[in-house]
């Protein structure tokens, strides 16, 4: 899909979302921000509020993602300040330089020598270059069983064209970014207030509650005892070769890797081609990515092929019946002749083994099996497309995957925790939160 270069002017932005109007007086270490999942389009979305009116609206997760943009008529604000050019504000957007101003967003004076970035809808390939503005955000922090705010201050934002929400879900009035970026969410609180730059991602299933929590803080019950005992550690790993166009399926530096491997079906190993499941230090290609913003779990056509060939066989084992392809998913069953259990559908599990043999992700039937219809269920997982304009990668574990899995990003030691699947602990991400 070609880029499309759009001239959008933008604001800077603190986020946060209050359920208390009181304040603690200890400083606040971790902020909590729920997750819901829009069926209709399959993406994770959170609540912001934002502005000297706190103006409230929707914006979807983007794991790998750069910055908040969002366009919003809602948004009216006596705070919002242009960030100018040569400030630091300026300094760690690493963006796309100074630029006048085209285009007013609504009750928002245009500014020039404004420093401008780019933003990426990740759905449609649009990329819009704008002013960046800044405004406070509420964010909400949790004192046992008290809910407090504050705001972050000079947040840096883009006030975008209305063309980056085409394909957003329908609630969300823009995107927010959790990538390896100096002006991404948790970055930002990071710097407000001076705790570790991690955070914490529990995605719910459709009709679920999830929650996103940025900062350090114990977990409540069970989840707090899963997080001390239970999670396998990988570490996070960089792609130095970033796409400057259309981004809808290539890597950027600022998405989150993870070293795979090798891949089972049951306890057989996949024979793949290994090269794919490294990233190429020339032209970045290859390796493995962890992407809200895809639905399922898109692998490479040889691994997809490879991993379907296993699974069906492993299925007919288990006299599981196949039945014709439903799209986009390339294999499915016969829902009559599959079992259930805590952990969804009983099929054989798929595994991706990680930088070593001990430590893998493994996918039960809630993860890996998807209903189509009454009578139909199909593997969970889509072949890849091939990106036109940059390097391809490999394997992107997609949001299903996912689901109901704790996963601990702690971005300064570039290291990721991850749960087993909170089925087998018989509890969910329904019960994930701070206290």
């Amino acid at each position: 899909m070609a880029t499309s270069i759009v001239s959008i002017v933008i604001f800077s932005l603190f986020i946060f979302s209050s359920s208390s109007n009181a304040k603690s007086s200890r400083k606040p270490e971790a902020f909590t921000f729920p997750i819901k999942k829009d069926d209709s389009t399959n993406q994770y979305y959170t609540n912001i509020q934002i502005g000297s009116n706190s103006t409230k609206f929707s914006v979807v997760i983007d794991l790998g993602g750069k910055l908040l943009y969002f366009n919003s008529i809602n948004y009216s604000t006596a705070s919002y300040r242009p960030v100018l050019c040569g400030t630091p504000q300026c300094s760690i957007s690493s963006g796309g330089g100074c630029m006048f101003c085209v285009f007013s967003p609504p009750d928002t004076p245009c500014t020039n020598n404004t420093c401008t970035d780019y933003a990426l809808n990740p759905f449609s390939g649009t990329r819009g270059c704008s002013p960046l503005g800044q405004d406070s955000l509420l964010v909400r922090y949790a004192r046992g069983a008290h809910r407090y705010y504050t705001t972050v201050d000079n947040f840096p934002f883009q006030f975008s064209d209305p063309v980056l929400r085409e394909g957003l879900a329908g609630p969300a009035a823009g995107l927010i970014g959790l990538g390896r970026t100096r002006i991404s969410l948790p970055a930002q609180i990071a710097s407000a207030f001076g705790v570790r730059q991690r955070f914490a991602l529990c995605l719910p299933p459709a009709g679920g509650d999830g929650n996103l929590i940025v900062g350090e803080t114990t977990y409540s019950n069970p989840l707090e005892g899963i997080s001390k005992s239970s999670l396998f550690t990988t570490p996070l790993i960089r792609n130095r070769v970033s796409t400057f166009g259309n981004e809808v399926i290539g890597n950027l530096t600022h998405e989150y890797f993870i070293d795979v491997k090798s891949v089972r079906v049951g306890s057989k190993t996949l024979s793949l081609n290994k090269t794919l499941l490294s990233i190429n230090k020339k032209d970045g290609s290859g390796g493995t990515s962890i992407r809200t913003v895809r639905a399922y779990t898109g692998l490479h056509r040889s691994i997809y092929m490879a991993l379907i060939d296993e699974f069906v066989k492993a299925a007919a084992s288990q006299n599981i019946k196949r039945v014709a392809s439903v799209a986009p998913f390339g294999a499915c069953f016969g829902s009559k002749t599959v079992t259930s259990s805590k952990t969804g559908p009983q099929v054989p599990t798929i595994d991706f083994v990680l930088h070593k043999k001990s430590v893998y992700w493994r996918f039960y039937g809630a993860n890996s099996m998807v209903r189509v219809s009454d009578e139909v269920i199909c593997l969970a997982f889509v072949e890849g497309a091939t990106n036109l304009v940059g390097p391809t990668t490999s394997i992107e574990v997609g949001g299903y995957q996912m689901e109901n899995y704790l996963l601990e990003f702690d971005v300064a030691s570039s290291k990721l925790g991850f749960s087993s699947s909170l089925l087998l602990h018989d509890t969910s991400c329904s019960k994930f939160g701070a206290s």
